[in-house]
């Protein structure tokens, strides 16, 4: 291989780093499918008899511009079996997701690159093909990708915020390092920092914090800016406890116990049974006797609530109560499902400044992992908890329990919370609960 290609500083970094999973994200303009092509050649030439697999998430994708960008870079003709094999044996596999798992329970890989794997949804298929690197005849196999950013997604889970093991090697680059662009294209994404932000932010300052549309519920600033905030305390503040259950598996029951819009104190408990959860709540309550205590009611929060009516609110005074996310929302005109209008009203508090968070990055990232759109009525829906969870990688526990104590203190019966011109849009607390 003789390529004639001068190499920026990010792309020599990553071409010759010799840790087992490096991963190049970086901007428009980085020559990063390029420097893909090129360690695959790079391996594939250095070990005879090597096998490698190019992975891309959509057939059509991988055809129309990962095959094509290959024989431009190589002059090398990709075969009607996307594969191609090199005059000392080696094998290079094209493949996209929806063939991958019978695949690759086959092969054993000397190395893999994913092109765009921002794409993916999770790192299921990062692992899958993980797995497979244990060719015999190699010297030194690895997992390559690159990407570019996607906020807090898995890539930023494994490779920026806590990498497991020095063997990833994370590579960044922006625009800006490579001195062989156009200049009227580089003129030009300037220009975007004015026109488009978050576009501006997300594919040329490679910024881990912006998705490629304006879609976040709440701001990521401002989930931060409510960090610790110091607010306004009152004494008649509503003093709400709100509790999202969970039984068993891998989802956390979280409790928080509010006063007006800051979180005073909470618990996130894992594995217990609803008479346990139901115990924790009831612990919480006798310690800063609640005004309202409200409880996720779907599924095991069914057995929740109606544990703490009995114990608690046995005289039916509306203490406790069940929020049902599915049911028909107040505002009718502007959002779908209950779920989808308490997430909006606490968006408006975020962006309004009146929440105070703990200092739990968890918590953080759940509420910036939330997104909505809009239907042909206008009216908006928050994701489903599954795509959510898909980016996460776990529900988003934290998030949801907040949004409903932040509901349940503003609609309580303590108006003096609450902000101009929120007193006219909703009524006290009677949204069928």
């Amino acid at each position: 291989m003789n390529w004639d290609i001068k190499l920026t500083k990010p792309q020599d970094e990553f071409i010759f780093s010799e840790a087992r999973y490096p991963a190049f994200v970086g901007g428009w303009g980085c020559g990063k499918t390029t420097m893909l092509i090129l360690k695959a050649m790079m391996l594939s030439e250095m070990y005879p008899e090597n096998q490698g697999v190019i992975l891309r998430k959509s057939f059509t994708d991988l055809k129309d511009s990962t095959m094509s960008d290959f024989t431009k870079y190589t002059g090398i003709k990709v075969r009607s079996d996307k594969r191609v094999t090199l005059p000392n044996g080696s094998i290079i596999l094209f493949h996209h997701l929806d063939e991958l798992s019978g695949i690759a329970q086959n092969i054993n890989l000397g190395w893999f690159g994913i092109e765009q794997a921002e794409e993916m949804d999770s790192d299921k298929v990062f692992e899958l093909l993980r797995g497979r690197l244990r060719r015999d005849n190699v010297g030194h196999v690895q997992g390559f990708l690159i990407a570019n950013t996607n906020g807090h997604n898995w890539m930023w889970r494994k490779w920026k915020s806590s990498p497991p093991s020095d063997q990833y090697h994370l590579v960044e680059a922006t625009p800006f390092d490579n001195p062989h662009l156009r200049e009227d294209f580089v003129e030009d994404l300037k220009t975007m920092e004015i026109e488009s932000p978050s576009h501006y932010r997300r594919f040329v300052l490679n910024s881990w914090e912006d998705t490629d549309t304006a879609d976040k519920i709440i701001p990521y600033q401002k989930i931060l800016e409510a960090v610790d905030r110091d607010i306004r305390e009152y004494d008649n503040s509503m003093k709400v406890i709100a509790c999202d259950p969970a039984e068993y598996g891998d989802d956390k029951t979280v409790i928080y116990y509010l006063e007006g819009y800051k979180v005073k104190e909470f618990k996130i408990l894992s594995k217990k049974s609803l008479m346990e959860t139901a115990g924790h709540v009831v612990a919480m309550h006798r310690k800063h006797g609640a005004d309202k205590i409200i409880i996720d009611d779907i599924g095991v929060g069914a057995g929740v609530r109606a544990s703490l009516k009995e114990t608690l609110d046995y005289n039916d005074t509306g203490l406790v109560m069940g929020f049902n996310s599915g049911r028909v929302p107040m505002d009718k005109q502007h959002y779908v499902r209950s779920r989808d209008e308490i997430w909006g009203h606490a968006a408006k508090l975020f962006k309004d400044d009146y929440v105070s968070i703990p200092d739990d990055p968890d918590l953080v990232e759940d509420l910036g992992a939330v997104t909505y759109a809009l239907n042909s009525k206008g009216q908006m829906m928050i994701a489903r908890k599954k795509d959510i969870k898909k980016v996460l990688g776990h529900s988003p526990d934290r998030a949801d329990a907040l949004v409903m104590g932040l509901w349940a203190s503003a609609k309580g019966k303590k108006r003096e919370l609450v902000y101009s011109g929120f007193q006219e849009e909703y009524d006290p607390l009677t949204f069928g609960l």
